[in-house]
């Protein structure tokens, strides 16, 4: 799936999007910056190359079930080994959390006015220009 991509729909509601531990981000974030399926073993792989403390392979194959059952990822078995594929990009998953955020706050005025407020000039117009394109 490419960062371009867009699913019909999310494999949750916005209201549900699941919250992610340090080690389940750091699982998606492999698999999100490959954006091509892995295995425990070569998410294990990865994981040893780029990052001084790794876990354990059980705990690793652990968490993508984890993830699998939260619905941010498939999985297809090969031979007797399961690989695992994100069924959303990052993106997608970041913008469904800002929407979660937004549905639980009692003032939703207050509270894009000051995401506004925090966001620098670049970012504004490009917002704005979004939001344009989202009115034609």
């Amino acid at each position: 799936m490419t960062s371009d991509s867009v699913p019909p729909s999310l494999p949750f509601s916005v209201e549900h999007a699941p919250q992610l531990g340090s080690l389940e981000r750091r699982v998606m974030n492999i698999l999100w910056r490959s954006g091509q399926p892995h295995t425990a073993r070569t998410v294990l792989e990865i994981m040893d190359a780029e990052e001084e403390v790794t876990p354990a392979y059980t705990t690793v194959a652990t968490v993508l079930g984890h993830l699998f059952d939260k619905g941010l990822l498939a999985r297809t078995l090969i031979g007797r080994v399961w690989t695992y594929e994100a069924t959303l990009t990052g993106c997608q998953f970041s913008a469904a959390h800002m929407v979660r955020s937004l549905t639980e706050t009692n003032n939703k005025e207050n509270c894009l006015a000051r995401f506004v407020g925090l966001l620098d000039g670049a970012d504004r117009a490009l917002l704005a220009a979004l939001l344009d394109d989202a009115r034609d």
